[in-house]
């Protein structure tokens, strides 16, 4: 996407953010990666392991820290923009300036093939996409993208600025607030697993009857599967961030700002507190509780209240400091046991 911008007008539409302009006001046409980046284009520079490739590069210019600018100033005609927090400078100005255009590629306010029921109430400026299928008392609010092969069910709420990826489903019932993105192929109020056994273990179903409510400014990864709650709402905390491949119980509540990545598994009516991140296939069994900013890394398997912030990891559940520890002694296992036996052998002879 082509920005026409100059240096000094990026740091004037981000005070915040750009705290010095030095060098040329160069004219930006395009941010793009280190590798690859042509003449015109915007470059970022977060620590010094990238500076030899940015200098090597023809990018006019450059977005980076204090103590690195100076390295770029003697590159003839580049302009250096000054943030303090690189990644974060980053992140907002390519979602202004270079972001999927969601108005611009669509098909029309609402495509023909759209199914949409006629008590939907639906704001003006919503776009919905081929083959989408929207229900009866449905309400979606302002600037929403409903994306190709979107299902969203009966009574189900979808707020202002929300993006619903293609194929995803959105449950009857649920409430989707305001700035959310649902990834593509993700279940939103899927039926929870809720099954009572007889005395000869033959299951029967409990139906699911809640909903899910996702929060402002949440992100749900691609092919995510959140279970309605049994009777009130499995909830996402506003700000939350999943990956792709994530699944969610019925009951279950996530706190605010938690970063969940791949395979993250949280089984039902388990809590998260505010800011926990996991890393790849971390799991959660039944009714357990994590405090506030946890780490769970490392395959984690959490059995058990987690009451006291900081790093865990492994199965069982370690502080990562002792988790790290004891692989160091693993590791020497199998040399201290061929030594055990062989210094039996000796006493034996």
């Amino acid at each position: 996407m082509a920005l026409a911008m100059k240096l000094s007008s990026i740091q004037q539409a981000f005070p915040e953010l750009i705290s010095a302009h030095l060098g040329a006001d160069a004219e930006i046409q395009r941010i793009y990666s280190i590798e690859g980046a042509q003449a015109c284009d915007l470059i970022f520079v977060s620590s010094k392991e990238f500076i030899e490739p940015a200098l090597k590069s023809v990018a006019i210019g450059v977005i980076t820290t204090k103590e690195l600018a100076e390295k770029f100033l003697s590159k003839k005609g580049i302009g250096v923009l000054i943030a303090n927090n690189v990644l974060l400078a980053h992140a907002t100005i390519k979602q202004a300036y270079s972001d999927r255009d969601f108005i611009n590629e669509q098909w029309g306010s609402v495509h023909q093939s759209a199914i949409v029921h006629e008590t939907a109430r639906i704001a003006k400026d919503v776009f919905i996409s081929p083959n989408v299928t929207i229900g009866q008392k449905v309400v979606i609010g302002k600037r929403s993208r409903i994306l190709a092969g979107v299902v969203i069910e009966e009574g189900a709420h979808i707020g202002e600025d929300c993006i619903i990826r293609p194929n995803a489903v959105i449950g009857y019932d649920c409430v989707i607030k305001n700035f959310v993105d649902i990834g593509a192929g993700t279940v939103i109020g899927s039926e929870g697993f809720g099954f009572a056994q007889d005395e000869k273990r033959k299951s029967f179903r409990i139906p699911q009857t809640g909903n899910v409510v996702i929060e402002d400014h949440v992100r749900i990864g691609a092919n995510n599967c959140i279970d309605r709650a049994t009777y009130k709402s499995t909830r996402i905390g506003a700000g939350t961030k999943t990956d792709n491949l994530c699944h969610f119980a019925h009951n279950v509540e996530i706190g605010e700002d938690c970063l969940l990545t791949s395979m993250f598994c949280i089984a039902g009516t388990s809590k998260l507190g505010d800011r926990v991140i996991a890393s790849g296939q971390t799991g959660i069994v039944d009714h357990v509780n994590v405090c506030s900013d946890t780490v769970l890394l490392h395959r984690a398997g959490v059995t058990k209240d987690i009451t006291e912030p900081g790093f865990y990891a492994g199965l069982p559940l370690q502080p990562l400091v002792h988790y790290m520890k004891n692989s160091i002694q693993l590791r020497k296992l199998y040399a201290f046991c061929k030594s055990l036996k062989n210094n039996q052998g000796v006493e034996n002879r």
